[in-house]
C-alpha cells in the first residue's frame, strides 16, 4: 500500500477511518527496512528510529500528553519522512539484484522485445511504429540509452539478450551505488571510495571476465595456444605495463619540456561543495553534508570535463598551447577531482592558464565558504620533478607494483614510490586501495588517465609492431622523422623507449589530429559491410600507421599481428602446443603468459592452410559440436571397436536401411 501524501480531511468519518496511527507508520518502517539489501538495514533504522519518541503508542501522564505533539501528528511525520526515503531510494533498493537475477532479466526483456516487434508487424505497423514500441520498453524499464534509439539496429539491439545484459549491468551498479552514497555508506569510515557490496560486486564482474577469458582458446601461426587471459596480460590490459606506458610518457613529456624551458604547472580541481555527500568535521569525523544535493560521481566529473572543454576553449581563442596529463581521482566519499600536469611554452601562457581555470572553476558557486582558497590549486613545478608529482596518484589507480621500475629523483632526493596516500588505515595496511579505485572508476564509467595536447598513444603502439624491414624505403626516401618516430618506439639494449623524441618526431606538442607526423591506418570496409545490429561500418580496424606529410605521405607501414585463430571443441588448458611436443609428454601444460623465442611459421606456399582446410574432416570435428556424426563421442570403446570391424560390410549394405 502506497503512503498517503495528503492527510484525510474530507470527513470526521474519513479522519477515523485513515488517520495516521503508529502501527501503520512501524508497519510502513518496518516493509522499508525489509525490502533494503542487507547493508542499509541498520543505517535505515537508525534514521527513523529517533523520529519516534519513547512514549509513541503508550500511556501518558497529563504533562506528558501536552508537552508532545499527538500521536498522529508524529505518525504522518514519520510516515512522510518514509515516503520520502523511498522516493530517493526507492530505486535503489529495487534494483540490488544479483547477476544471475540481471542475466534472467536480460532474457525475458529480449524475449519481450521480439514479441514486441512480432506484434506490430502483424498489425501492419511500419518501421517507426516498431521503433516505437521498443522505445517504449526500454525507457519503462528505465536504462539508460546509450545510444539513440532509431531504425532496425535499434530493434535489433533490444531483441539480443546480451545488449540487455551490458546494459542492465551498468544501470544496476550505478543506481545501487548511488543510493550507497545518498546514505553515507561511503566515506574513510567505512573504506573509502566505493562502498563494500560494490567492491564485492566489482570483484566478481573481474572473476567472470577472468573465468571467459580462461576458457577461450586461440592458436597462432607458430602452432603456441593460449587462453585470452593470458595474452591480455601481456598488453595494456596489465596494470604494470600500463602503469609503466604512463610512466615513459610523463617523463619524456618532462624532459621535452625540460629541453625547450617550458613552464610546469601542477594542477589540482576539485569540485562545489553540493557534489559532496559527506564532509569531514572536528577530528576527521565523517559527517553528512546539508548542502548535497544527489549528485553522483558521474555528474561530478561531468561538471568538471564541461569546465575544462570550456577552459581549453577560451585560451585556443587566446593562442595558448598547453600540453600534459590529467588524473581523475576519488575523495573518500567518492566525489571525483583531478589533478593534472600542464606544460605551458612560457610564463604569460602560464598564467593565462592559471587565470582562465580560476575563473571557470570558480564560476560555480564561487562563494561559498572555502571555494577561493580549496577550489584550485596550482603549483609550479621544479625541473625534473613531474614524475614525482604523479607517480601515488597512477599507483593509487594502477597498484604500487606497476611503479617498481620507477624511480624518480626530485631536488637530488630519490622519491619512493609505493600505494600512495589512503584515507583509511584498513586499505593502506591490505593494499587494496587500488581496487578500491579501480572499482570506482569501473562503476561511473570515469576515465582515470587523459594526455592532454600529446601525440596519439595508439600511433605509438602501432608503430611497435612495425618490422624494421619496411623501414628500408623510408630511410631511402629521406623520411627522417619517421625512422626516429620508429626508434624512438623501441628498446635497443640498454636504451629505453624515449617518448620526448616521439613527441619530437611526430611534430611537436599541441597540434591538430591531422597535424601530426604519423596517424593510425585502417582497412578500408567492404561495399555494405554491417555489425551484428546492421549497422554500416564505416571505419575498419587499425593495420598500420602512416605519414601524413613528406613524400612518404600516405604510405603504409603494416603492424605486423600473428595471426590467430579461435581453438574449438578443446576441453585442454591452454598450451604451448609446440613445448609440449618437443617433451613428448602426452598431456598439456599450461601456459605461463609468455611467448618462447620462437619464429612464426612461413606462409603457406599452397592456397590452404589450416584454417582454409584439407578436406580429411578435422575442420568439421573441431567446428561442430559433439553429436551423433561421430561414434566416438557417444558410443562405449567396444562399441567403437565392433563399428570398425563391421564398416566393410555396412558399407555394402548402406541401400538395405542401416542407420548407424
Amino acid at each position: 500500500m502506497a503512503i498517503p501524501r495528503k492527510p484525510p480531511t474530507g470527513s470526521l468519518a474519513e479522519w477515523e477511518k485513515n488517520k495516521p496511527t503508529a502501527h501503520l507508520a512501524r508497519t510502513h518502517m518496518e516493509r522499508v527496512i525489509k525490502c533494503a539489501p542487507a547493508g542499509w538495514q541498520a543505517a535505515i533504522r537508525a534514521r527513523f528510529d529517533p523520529a519516534l519518541p519513547p512514549t509513541f503508542g503508550a500511556a501518558q501522564t497529563d504533562a506528558e500528553y501536552l508537552a508532545t505533539p499527538p500521536d498522529w501528528a508524529v505518525a504522518w511525520d514519520l510516515l512522510q519522512s518514509i515516503a520520502d526515503f523511498e522516493d530517493q531510494f526507492g530505486a535503489a533498493s529495487r534494483w540490488n539484484l544479483d547477476d544471475y537475477e540481471i542475466c534472467a532479466m536480460a532474457k525475458k526483456l529480449a524475449a519481450e522485445a521480439d514479441e514486441l516487434d512480432a506484434v506490430c508487424i502483424a498489425d501492419g505497423g511500419d518501421l517507426a511504429a516498431r521503433v516505437d514500441s521498443i522505445r517504449l520498453l526500454v525507457r519503462c524499464v528505465g536504462i539508460t540509452e546509450d545510444i539513440a534509439i532509431k531504425g532496425e539496429p535499434a530493434i535489433k539491439r533490444a531483441q539480443d539478450a546480451a545488449w540487455w545484459r551490458r546494459r542492465l549491468r551498468v544501470h544496476v551498479a550505478r543506481t545501487v551505488e548511488a543510493g550507497e552514497i545518498g546514505l553515507g555508506q561511503v566515506h574513510k569510515g567505512r573504506g573509502g571510495y566505493v562502498s563494500n557490496n560494490g567492491l564485492v560486486r566489482r570483484q566478481h564482474q573481474l572473476k567472470r571476465n577472468a573465468e571467459a577469458l580462461e576458457r577461450t582458446l586461440f592458436r597462432n601461426e607458430a602452432g603456441q595456444v593460449y587462453n585470452l587471459r593470458e595474452l591480455a596480460q601481456l598488453g595494456n590490459a596489465n596494470p604494470i605495463i600500463r602503469g609503466g606506458e604512463l610512466m615513459t610518457r610523463i617523463r619524456g613529456a618532462e624532459e621535452y619540456a625540460d629541453s625547450r624551458g617550458h613552464v610546469g604547472l601542477f594542477v589540482t580541481l576539485t569540485l562545489p561543495s553540493r557534489f559532496h555527500p559527506v564532509k569531514l568535521g572536528s577530528g576527521g569525523r565523517p559527517i553528512p553534508n546539508k548542502k548535497y544535493e544527489g549528485a553522483t560521481p558521474r555528474d561530478g566529473q561531468l561538471w568538471l570535463r564541461d569546465m575544462w572543454a570550456k577552459t581549453r576553449a577560451a585560451l585556443g581563442h587566446k593562442g595558448v598551447r598547453m600540453y600534459g596529463l590529467r588524473v581523475a581521482e576519488p575523495h573518500h566519499d567518492a566525489t571525483p577531482h583531478w589533478h593534472a600536469l600542464i606544460w605551458a611554452e612560457d610564463e604569460a601562457a602560464a598564467q593565462a592558464i592559471e587565470d582562465k581555470v580560476r575563473h571557470y572553476w570558480l564560476s560555480d558557486s564561487g562563494d561559498e565558504r572555502g571555494a577561493q582558497e580549496n577550489r584550485v590549486n596550482i603549483k609550479r613545478m621544479v625541473k625534473g620533478g613531474a614524475a614525482g608529482y604523479v607517480a601515488k596518484y597512477i599507483a593509487k589507480s594502477v597498484g604500487h607494483l606497476a611503479l617498481a621500475e620507477h624511480m624518480d629523483v626530485v631536488d637530488g632526493q630519490q622519491i619512493t614510490l609505493d600505494l600512495g596516500e589512503t584515507d583509511s588505515k584498513d586499505m593502506k595496511e591490505s593494499g587494496q586501495g587500488f581496487r578500491r579505485v579501480d572499482s570506482w572508476a569501473a562503476h561511473w564509467g570515469i576515465r582515470q588517465f587523459q594526455t592532454i595536447g600529446m601525440p596519439s598513444v595508439t600511433v605509438w603502439r602501432e608503430l611497435r609492431r612495425v618490422s624494421p624491414d619496411q623501414l628500408e624505403l623510408f630511410q631511402t626516401e629521406g623520411d627522417k622523422a619517421t625512422v626516429r618516430a620508429f626508434h624512438a618506439c623501441h628498446r635497443r639494449g640498454d636504451i629505453r623507449a624515449d617518448w620526448r623524441a616521439f613527441m619530437e618526431a611526430m611534430g611537436g606538442h599541441a597540434l591538430r589530429r591531422h597535424d601530426w607526423h604519423l596517424r593510425t591506418a585502417h582497412r578500408t570496409p567492404e561495399d555494405g559491410q554491417v555489425n551484428k545490429y546492421g549497422e554500416e561500418i564505416k571505419v575498419g580496424r587499425i593495420v598500420g600507421v602512416k605519414p601524413q606529410r613528406g613524400r612518404m605521405c600516405g604510405r603504409w607501414m603494416v603492424s605486423r599481428r600473428i595471426a590467430w585463430a579461435p581453438v574449438i571443441g578443446e576441453s585442454t588448458h591452454a598450451v604451448h602446443a609446440a613445448d609440449a611436443s618437443a617433451s613428448g609428454l602426452p598431456g598439456q601444460a599450461q601456459g605461463q603468459g609468455a611467448t618462447p623465442a620462437r619464429a612464426a611459421l612461413p606462409r603457406a606456399w599452397t592456397g590452404f592452410n589450416n584454417c582454409t582446410a584439407r578436406f580429411d574432416g578435422e575442420l568439421s570435428q573441431a567446428v561442430l559440436a559433439p553429436g551423433a556424426h561421430r561414434i566416438e563421442e557417444w558410443a562405449t570403446p567396444e562399441v567403437v571397436e565392433f563399428y570398425k570391424k563391421m564398416r566393410p560390410v555396412m558399407v555394402e549394405e548402406e541401400e538395405t536401411g542401416w542407420d548407424w
